[in-house]
């Protein structure tokens, strides 16, 4: 034994070739045990039933993408009114929430004082004209200096001007309505005294309403002037406007844009201040509406729905459009696509899966009418 060992170490070439023979039995018998547990594992995986999942087709219908906002309706025009001359309220022509045309008296003040003063300007005025005519022909005779013709001139001008500021005074002791409108608030009663700039009316317009919100950034590139606006009040009216006024500076601290929508209100049955939902619509797109218990997210966290296409399921991205009572409209799924309704949580994108078919035309689970006009002319 000792001799055949030591033949060995004198022969290196042989112990090289006794280890690669090992090293070759070794990979070999890994290589065919793998060979067995592929073989193995594909039979288990041909055993494994595919996964069933019931599929929806569903078809697109065209549909408006819609702006929603929350704003509140204001008067188109508010103004306070104010005495412009001193006197005491001698009649009261209004009460509060009156309704007033424009020209409409609102209280009368007490003129007798101004219409004394008016008189006498007005005396005084035909004085200077007589003044003026004697020294205008004096001074045509060489009687009269430049200069008192000068003098008659202004004392001419200074009763003309006094004339006329009596004349105003009077007339100002009407106050009347600026435009139509409702008397919201009255601070006067008769016997009053006002003073030049004290409050005596509120008045304001609400023809036409106008519905004022804020939009995004993000939003208001898609806005324009004279675009159709749709309103629904909380006491559930309908109101059909058109915006007339977007802000161009966004409000400090919101970066939102302050926009205006303005509504007929002819009879004033509308009230300002009352909160206000607004759709404004935008383009029109295909978009089909779903339950949002269909859609799903993807391993990137995206939203969509899953859809099957030759037996294998798609994850679909997807955009909402909007919402109502019955369901999401969804789009980015094209004109139509078979969707997963039941299922579709214990399936991957690429799995093969057994499908089963429901009638639309009797299940309702995806809110979507096959009556509609768009999906009879798909068909």
């Amino acid at each position: 034994m000792a001799f055949t060992i030591n033949k060995l170490r004198q022969q290196p070439a042989w112990i090289a070739l006794i280890v690669i023979i090992a090293l070759c039995l070794w990979v070999a018998s890994g290589m065919l045990k793998a060979q067995n547990e592929d073989s193995s594992s594909k039979q288990k995986s041909a055993e494994i039933p595919l996964v069933k999942v019931t599929v929806e087709h569903v078809i697109a219908d065209e549909v408006t993408r819609e702006i929603s906002l929350y704003g509140r309706t204001e008067p188109d025009r508010i103004a306070t009114l104010r005495s412009e001359v001193k006197g005491l309220v001698k009649e009261v022509h209004v009460q509060e929430g009156d309704r007033v045309s424009k020209g409409q008296k609102i209280i009368s003040l007490e003129k007798s004082d101004q219409v004394s003063r008016l008189q006498s300007a007005k005396a005084t005025l035909k004085q200077r004209e007589v003044e003026l005519k004697g020294a205008q022909a004096l001074k045509a005779q060489g009687y009269q200096s430049q200069t008192a013709l000068a003098q008659a001139t202004a004392n001419l001008e200074m009763a003309k001007a006094d004339t006329v500021s009596f004349e105003l005074a009077v007339s100002r002791s009407q106050i009347t309505a600026p435009f139509d409108g409702i008397i919201n608030q009255r601070f006067v009663e008769m016997g009053d005294f006002l003073k030049e700039g004290d409050n005596i009316a509120i008045l304001v317009d609400l023809d036409p309403l106008v519905i004022t919100a804020n939009v995004t950034e993000i939003n208001v590139q898609a806005l324009k002037t004279q675009q159709q606006a749709t309103g629904r009040m909380v006491s559930g009216d309908m109101l059909q406007g058109k915006i007339r006024y977007i802000s161009s500076i966004s409000e400090p601290g919101t970066n939102t844009f302050k926009i205006e929508v303005e509504v007929p209100n002819p009879d004033f049955s509308r009230m300002a201040g009352m909160s206000t939902e607004l759709a404004l619509p935008l383009e029109t797109t295909w978009a089909m509406r779903i339950s949002p218990a269909v859609m799903a997210l993807d391993e990137q966290g995206n939203l969509g729905v899953k859809t099957v296409v030759d037996e294998h399921v798609k994850f679909v991205p997807i955009d909402i459009v909007k919402s109502d009572s019955q369901g999401v409209w969804l789009s980015g799924m094209g004109q139509q696509a078979e969707i997963i309704t039941i299922g579709h949580g214990f399936v991957r994108d690429g799995d093969k899966v057994e499908v089963v078919r429901v009638d639309t035309a009797k299940n309702t689970s995806m809110g979507l009418s096959t009556n509609s006009p768009s999906s009879k002319a798909m068909q």
